[in-house]
């Protein structure tokens, strides 16, 4: 006996597994960030314009994600 999977369970299964690692990536970022900044004030606009950046590059893991689930 065959069981069928649906295919919109596959999908909500990928998108919630492609999410958990760019939300963990922000989360190390802003608290690297927030320590950065506490330890050393004067730099803040260099950090955050970095943090910007990296923030940018982990989300486009997902949007990699997104691109490869809905094009399959």
């Amino acid at each position: 006996m065959e069981t069928q999977i649906d295919p919109s369970l596959i999908k909500g299964l990928t998108i919630g597994l492609g999410a958990i690692g760019p939300a963990i990536g922000v989360g190390l970022i802003g608290a690297a960030v927030v320590g950065a900044v506490g330890r050393n004030p004067e730099i803040q606009g260099k950090i955050l314009s970095t943090a910007f950046i990296m923030i940018g590059l982990v989300d486009a893991v997902l949007a990699f994600v997104l691109l490869i689930l809905f094009t399959t």
